[in-house]
C-alpha cells in the first residue's frame, strides 16, 4: 500500500513547476491538470509537441507522453471529448478492453454496497454526460452492465427512478436559490435610489446572493379618500322621506328643503347626544 503523502507530495512538485512555466508565460492558454493527466488545448500539433518537449525538460524526474485527439475525439480520466464544431460534449469513456466487470449481485457482500455502487454508476454518469441525451444514452448502458451482473430489474429501475427524481428537485432548489432577492423600497431620489441599489449589491456579493431594489412611488389615489357611493335620493333637496334610525329604533316621516344626507346627519348627532344625558 503507497504512502497517503504520495499524491500531495506529487501534486506539490507539479505546482511547483507549472509556476515557474507560466511565469516564463510557457502553458498554454487552455491547461488543465489532475494528478498526473493533463489536457491542453493549443493551435496545432507541431505547438503541442514544443509544449512537451517543454514539460520534459522542466525537471529530470519528470516523462510526460502525448495523445492528440482522433477524428475529433480524446478520451480523458474516464471521459470522452468530442468536438462539435466550436462546442465540446463529454460523455462516459469505456475502453475496447472494458468487460464491465463489477460487484456481482450474488456476491457476500452487504446489499448497501450493491446499491451504493448502483448510484455512484450513475452519478458518474450525470457528472460526465454533457446533454440529457448523452445522460440517457448511458443509463441503457448501465442498465444492460447491471442484468448481466444479475442485478434485479426492479431495484435498477426503482433506484433510476429515485436518482432522477433527485437530481430533478436539486435543479429546482438551484434555480430557487439562485433566483434574486427582491426588497421593496420606497423611492425617494435618484442618487438615494443608487446609493441603495449599490449597497445591496455590494452585501449580495458577500453572502452570494443577487439581492435587488424595487422601488416604489406614492400614488396620488393614497392620499385621496374614496367617496362612499350612495344612492341618488341621498344628495336631492327638498323630499319627503321615512326615515328608520338605527340607533333609537324609531321610524320618522318628515320633509326638508336641505340635502337629506344633512338631515339624517343632524338626527343621529343628536340621538347620541341623548344617549349620552344621564336619564
Amino acid at each position: 500500500m503507497g504512502s497517503p503523502l504520495g499524491p500531495l507530495m506529487a501534486n506539490t512538485f507539479m505546482c511547483s513547476i507549472e509556476e515557474k512555466l507560466e511565469s516564463e508565460d510557457k502553458l498554454p492558454s487552455f491547461y488543465k491538470r489532475y494528478v498526473d493527466d493533463t489536457l491542453a488545448a493549443v493551435k496545432d500539433i507541431s505547438t503541442a509537441t514544443t509544449f512537451l518537449a517543454t514539460l520534459n525538460e522542466a525537471h529530470p524526474a519528470i516523462s510526460f507522453t502525448m495523445e492528440v485527439a482522433n477524428n475529433n475525439k480524446l478520451p480523458f480520466i474516464g471521459m470522452e471529448l468530442t468536438k462539435i464544431g466550436k462546442r465540446l460534449e463529454t460523455c462516459v469513456y469505456r475502453k475496447t478492453t472494458n468487460k464491465g466487470l463489477l460487484l456481482h449481485y450474488q456476491s457476500h457482500v452487504d446489499a448497501r454496497y450493491k446499491r451504493s455502487l448502483l448510484l455512484t454508476m450513475l452519478n458518474r454518469a450525470h457528472c460526465l454526460s454533457s446533454s440529457p441525451d448523452i445522460f440517457a444514452e448511458e443509463f441503457d448502458n448501465l442498465r444492460g452492465i447491471f442484468l448481466k451482473l444479475k442485478y434485479p430489474e426492479k431495484l435498477i429501475n426503482s433506484t433510476i427512478t429515485r436518482f432522477i427524481e433527485s437530481r430533478n428537485q436539486q435543479q429546482v432548489r438551484d434555480v430557487q436559490r439562485n433566483a434574486p432577492v427582491q426588497i421593496i423600497l420606497p423611492f425617494k431620489d435618484q442618487r438615494s435610489a443608487n446609493i441603495v441599489r449599490r449597497q445591496l449589491s455590494d452585501f449580495g456579493k458577500k453572502i452570494n446572493s443577487d439581492i435587488r431594489p424595487v422601488f416604489t412611488s406614492k400614488k396620488i389615489a393614497d392620499d385621496i379618500r374614496v367617496a362612499e357611493a350612495k344612492p341618488p335620493l341621498i344628495n336631492q333637496q327638498c323630499v319627503v322621506y321615512k326615515f328608520k334610525c338605527d340607533l333609537c329604533d324609531a321610524d320618522y316621516v318628515s320633509y326638508t328643503r336641505r340635502h337629506l344626507f344633512q338631515h339624517i346627519d343632524e338626527h343621529k348627532h343628536s340621538a347620541i347626544g341623548n344617549w349620552k344625558t344621564p336619564a
